[in-house]
């Protein structure tokens, strides 16, 4: 019995580093990442998208000009972007762009130092619509 179980064992390794080596070990992970789970906590609006980092910058880019936010600072690169603005009332907002995977990406907005509800949510409707 114990020779079967180290059997297992060593198969399962091995199975796993040939999926790790082929580079589909990102795809696996991706699938129990969660797409639709959102939370917010500590001032920050977190959502998971099926969707690549540079389709949700230029959908919160166009999302941002439709609620009327001026924006300031803009920077995309392969894995992540980052956009900071302001509102006409002076509130400023970031927007965090995070790869979680090739197809999938996280979404964290904040607005002002200690967050809104509020208006996350409708930064957050205003992406969503333009995805």
């Amino acid at each position: 019995m114990n020779k079967l179980l180290r059997n297992y064992v060593f198969n399962f390794g091995m199975g796993f580093l040939l999926i790790a080596a082929s580079g589909c070990a990102p795809l696996i992970v991706g699938a129990a990442v969660g797409a639709g789970s959102m939370a917010y906590a500590k001032g920050d609006l977190e959502k998971n998208l099926e969707y690549p980092v540079e389709n949700v910058h230029s959908a919160a880019l166009e999302g941002l000009k439709d609620l009327g936010v001026f924006v300031k600072a803009d920077a995309l690169n392969r894995h992540s972007a980052n956009i900071s603005g302001e509102f006409d009332d002076g509130k400023k907002i970031q927007i965090h762009i995070t790869a979680l995977t090739e197809r999938s990406s996280k979404l964290v907005i904040r607005v002002g130092i200690l967050g809104n509800e509020p208006k996350s949510r409708m930064i957050l409707n205003a992406v969503l619509n333009k995805l």
